[in-house]
C-alpha cells in the first residue's frame, strides 16, 4: 500500500531463494527493492524514482547479508558477514573502497545498528551462547554487554 497515495501495487523482483534486502541504496530517501542472491552472490536493485536495475556482485557463499548506511552518507552499503570467518565486508557507497571488519564468531547474529547516535550504523553481533550483544563502533572502541539468553532472537528496526 503506497501511504501517501491511498493505493497498493504488486510486481515480481528477485526468485524464490533471494533474501529481501530493501533500503536507500540511491540516497534519495526513498527505500529501494532489493535482493541478495545467494546462489550467485550478487545484489539486485531496483531504483525508487527511475525504476532502473542495477547488478552488483558483493559476498562469497554462506554470507548473510547485512545492508546497511555504515559511512553515514545517507545511502545503503553493500555488506556481508561471513560467518565461517567471524568477518564483516562492506562496500562503502560514499566512496566505493571496501573494508574488511574481523567481528564475531560461527554462531553470531549480525545485528548492525547506529548505537551510538553518530548516522553511522555499528557493526555488531548477538552471540546467543551467553547472551551477550557485542558492539564495534564506527567512530571507535567497542562494547559488549549481556542480555537476553541463548533462545532470544535479536529483532532489528527495519
Amino acid at each position: 500500500m503506497r501511504s501517501l497515495a491511498g493505493w497498493s501495487t504488486g510486481f515480481q523482483w528477485g526468485n524464490a531463494d533471494d533474501i529481501p534486502v530493501p533500503g536507500d541504496y540511491d540516497g534519495d530517501k526513498v527505500i529501494d527493492y532489493a535482493v541478495y542472491r545467494p546462489s550467485a552472490n550478487t545484489w539486485y536493485i531496483k531504483r525508487s524514482r527511475t525504476g532502473a536495475g542495477l547488478a552488483f556482485a558483493w559476498g562469497n557463499a554462506g554470507d548473510k547479508p547485512v545492508p546497511a548506511d555504515y559511512d553515514g552518507d545517507g545511502k545503503t552499503d553493500f555488506a556481508v558477514f561471513r560467518p565461517s570467518g567471524g568477518t564483516w565486508y562492506i562496500r562503502y557507497s560514499g566512496t566505493s573502497a571496501s573494508a574488511t571488519i574481523p567481528w564475531g564468531n560461527t554462531s553470531d547474529v549480525p545485528v548492525p545498528g547506529d548505537y551510538d547516535g553518530d548516522a553511522k550504523v555499528d557493526v555488531a553481533i548477538f552471540r546467543p551462547s551467553n547472551g551477550t550483544w557485542y558492539v564495534k563502533y564506527a567512530s571507535g572502541g567497542s562494547n559488549g554487554f549481556q542480555w537476553g539468553n541463548g533462545n532470544d532472537t535479536p529483532i532489528l528496526k527495519q
